[in-house]
């Protein structure tokens, strides 16, 4: 019996097949990458986004202690100058040495000065660090925030050093306050801290080492204008911040 074996004819692909898939293989190849680069992007937008809002964040932070900053300054600005016009009374003989010294001293538990202010720059430098600086398109923002945090920063740091010597220079030189037991009995005896204190003074001659010193007026002076130039970092500072969280804001799409 004859066997007949069935022929599978071989079908040969036609070149315009080939091309077809190679085109569609290529095709899915370049689509999934980038599908790819998409999801990176806006992994990489997302990242950028959430340290700019914590940026955001640092600077409202900043913000409220410029407020306090600000008031202080102000405040003791105030005081230095009244204090400044007593001395002058005093030594045109318009107030009595008695006068001069109950005055000063109310004046200078009014005086206060000296607390520094430090930016918040945490959320900067986890943005530098992940490269989401990089990312931040407006030249303009970018711009503003490396000023605020670089240039206007170190500025801040030079004078915080100066502030502080001139703090310790001010309070050795004019108003040498007592410690050990008499200062705690001082911060006890609030509704007479004044008699308190004036009694010391005139007793241990802290008065003429200080007050009545010929040089009283020259240290005075010195914080008078180190607190001026204080109060106008803190004002400048003041505003770089608004118009930094402006920017920010713009840039974020926050209303």
């Amino acid at each position: 019996m004859e066997v007949h074996h069935p022929h599978h004819p071989t079908h040969k692909k036609k070149w315009s097949e080939y091309i077809i898939e190679f085109i569609m293989l290529f095709a899915a190849v370049t689509l999934g990458f980038f599908a790819e680069n998409v999801r990176e992007h806006q992994i990489i937008e997302h990242k950028t986004h959430q340290n700019l809002q914590s940026v955001v964040l640092d600077l409202k932070k900043d913000s409220v202690l410029l407020q306090e900053r600000i008031l202080e300054y102000k405040n003791a600005s105030i005081y230095l100058n009244r204090l400044n016009d007593v001395f002058v009374d005093f030594q045109l003989n318009k107030i009595s040495k008695n006068e001069y010294l109950e005055k000063a001293l109310i004046l200078s538990d009014s005086i206060t000065f000296g607390t520094s202010f430090y930016i918040n720059n945490s959320s900067y430098k986890n943005t530098i660090a992940s490269g989401s600086f990089s990312n931040i398109n407006s030249i303009e923002l970018k711009r503003t925030i490396s000023n605020y945090y670089e240039v206007f920063g170190s500025k801040l740091i030079d004078n915080n050093k100066i502030l502080d010597d001139v703090v310790e220079y001010y309070t050795v030189n004019t108003f040498p306050k007592p410690g050990g037991r008499l200062a705690s009995i001082i911060e006890r005896a609030e509704s007479s801290k004044i008699a308190i204190l004036k009694n010391i003074y005139v007793s241990n001659g802290l008065f003429e080492k200080s007050l009545l010193s010929k040089d009283f007026i020259i240290y005075n002076q010195k914080a008078i204008d180190r607190v001026g130039i204080y109060l106008y970092l803190m004002n400048l500072f003041n505003e770089k911040n608004k118009e930094l969280i402006q920017l920010l804001n713009e840039d974020l799409n926050i209303n």
